[in-house]
């Protein structure tokens, strides 16, 4: 026999992290049942199904900056164009009408690109003019087909995935439901997840310390780390070192709680 005095000296073939991960997702089913949840309360829940676009984001094509919408077609890359501004388009509030030939609108960002109407020059790179009592908007060379536009279904097509069940919601994915109008997510039940520690050297934080005894460190950890998966931690104090106060404590939390 080999003595083996080094507790820091571990098995070569142990699993790896990702191998570990592997087995849990392969062996572990979900317990609890999904409930709909107000999205702007899912913060922190685990989502219980894939959400889907049920529209595409963003809705219709836009313009990305302030400045004037045009038709590409009306324009000369190589010299530029001078066109006549032919009305006003802002978001929430779209132009009706199609962009009349050879002329240009006002535009805002978000503002819904006008019918007929491709492209968009930044307002910092025109110059504006009256003449006759009309605006016009001299424009310089070099601008290209479909600049400054977010197209429809740009960062979501609709039926696209958009949030895949078993995540974690962040204030992202809330954002990300928000932004294709899902007023509730399907999520699972919290975990009830029930803590105790053990040992009749334990004592909590800010209790005073007798001699051979040590702080709980264990307790305040696991109550973070439980609190991060989206589960709520009920800590249940410590017990004494007999078997049969831990027996009846773990048997009775085990009639209330999900997880011990």
């Amino acid at each position: 026999m080999t003595l083996r005095d080094d507790c820091f000296l571990h098995d070569e073939d142990r699993l790896s992290h990702e191998a570990a991960l592997s087995i849990l997702r392969e062996r572990i089913t979900p317990i609890m049942p999904a409930v709909p949840v107000r999205t702007a309360d899912a913060a922190g829940r685990i989502l219980a199904a894939d959400v889907i676009a049920p529209r595409n984001i963003p809705a219709h094509t836009n313009s990305a900056v302030d400045g004037y919408a045009l038709r590409f077609a009306d324009y000369d890359p190589a010299n530029g164009a001078r066109l006549p501004v032919s009305g006003r388009a802002a978001a929430g509030h779209g132009m009706e009408d199609p962009l009349p030939p050879r002329s240009a609108v006002r535009i805002f960002t978000g503002a819904p690109m006008p019918a007929g109407a491709d492209t968009v020059v930044m307002q910092e790179d025109v110059k504006i003019t009256q003449e006759g009592g009309k605006e016009l908007v001299s424009i310089p060379a070099g601008l290209k087909l479909g600049a400054n536009c977010r197209h429809a279904g740009e960062d979501v097509k609709e039926g696209a995935t958009l949030l895949r069940a078993g995540c974690r919601l962040r204030p992202q994915e809330i954002a990300a439901a928000a932004s294709a109008g899902l007023a509730a997510l399907d999520c699972f039940e919290r975990l009830r997840v029930a803590i105790y520690s053990t040992g009749d050297e334990i004592v909590r934080p800010g209790e005073a310390l007798a001699a051979g005894q040590v702080y709980d460190a264990n307790a305040p950890m696991l109550h973070g780390l439980i609190a991060a998966t989206g589960a709520e931690c009920i800590d249940l104090g410590i017990l004494p070192d007999t078997a049969d106060a831990v027996r009846g404590s773990l048997m009775a939390a085990a009639e209330v709680y999900d997880v011990v």
